[in-house]
């Protein structure tokens, strides 16, 4: 049995800096200038620690809103605007590649957003093969994309691992109709299904998905439902992530009434049964909401 101190939960049960970035969002300031970060990229290539490169690209654009959204995002289905975005990423690209030392390669590249997938297979494709020929890549490196399988098509998937993609990252949340019509992301589970069937005819390397606890409706039962049929799935990886409540920082949240979430002591119910049930099905619990095989080189690691 997973225990967890209720009053803590509730203490802490508050939005914070998403651990996920660092440094975290509010150390970001005017302070720091563009001289200050091209010495630091500058003095980053004599040190022996972390000779390793990590590439990060922000594709913030959606097709549709969801209303939990907590990232840095944009409703756009201009073309011309996501292509001129494009380009500044590749003059983003060649002004870092200006003060790296072309000795360093590339151990992590990851695409998040917002949805990278709303970019089309030849966006990918001009898009990746501009950042493939700046940088040397290790032979094994991590190269990831985040994905939402309302607007994927199989073809997407076959130029995101042409262009040497080897890891995707799914948002799921929820399989429950109730909740997804609250939150205003209706992904049914067959659409899903096909994805990750898709994923692995193309042989990526790895397959992770999100789960959500704390949206509007949520109940221990029905969550069950959900970790229950993402186990039949079954991912190399998971992560439960809790639902941040901002909208004083993203206004679109208000479209969730406070009332609906469920309370902090249900949410805790929630987690524990989550972590029961997957740490039952076999998953090692890496903590900070990350589940993953045991041969999967999460748990390796921990280990």
């Amino acid at each position: 049995m997973f225990e967890i101190d209720l009053n803590k939960f509730k203490k802490y049960d508050k939005p914070g800096p998403r651990y996920t970035s660092y440094p975290t969002a509010p150390q970001f300031n005017e302070v720091f200038t563009y001289k200050d970060y091209v010495n630091e990229i500058i003095k980053s290539n004599s040190s022996k620690a972390h000779p390793d490169l990590s590439l990060y690209f922000h594709l913030p654009y959606c097709d549709t809103l969801c209303y939990f959204c907590g990232c840095n995002m944009l409703i756009s289905r201009n073309r011309e605007r996501i292509n001129e975005y494009i380009n500044y990423l590749k003059k983003e690209v060649d002004l870092l590649k200006k003060y790296l030392s072309p000795e360093r390669k590339v151990a992590q590249h990851h695409w998040g957003g917002g949805t990278p997938t709303h970019l089309n297979p030849d966006e990918i494709t001009r898009l990746t093969s501009y950042i493939n020929k700046s940088f040397d890549f290790k032979d094994d490196s991590e190269n990831s994309c985040e994905i939402d399988p309302r607007e994927l098509t199989k073809a997407h998937l076959e130029a995101l691992r042409g262009n040497g993609f080897n890891r995707i990252s799914m948002g799921v949340q929820d399989f429950n109709e109730k909740v997804q019509k609250a939150v205003n992301r209706i992904q049914p589970e067959d659409i899903t299904r096909q994805t990750v069937e898709w994923i692995r005819e193309l042989e990526f390397k790895s397959i992770n998905l999100d789960l959500i606890y704390g949206l509007p409706f949520q109940t221990v039962e029905a969550f069950a439902d959900t970790v229950e049929k993402i186990i039949d799935i079954s991912p190399d990886r998971i992560a439960v992530f809790n639902y941040a409540h901002v909208p004083w920082m993203k206004k679109h949240q208000e479209l969730i009434k406070k009332e609906d979430p469920p309370a902090p002591e249900e949410k805790l119910e929630i987690l524990k049964t989550t972590i029961e049930m997957l740490t039952g099905a076999g998953y090692e619990f890496i903590g900070m909401d990350h589940f993953a095989k045991p041969d999967d080189e999460l748990s390796v690691a921990l280990k």
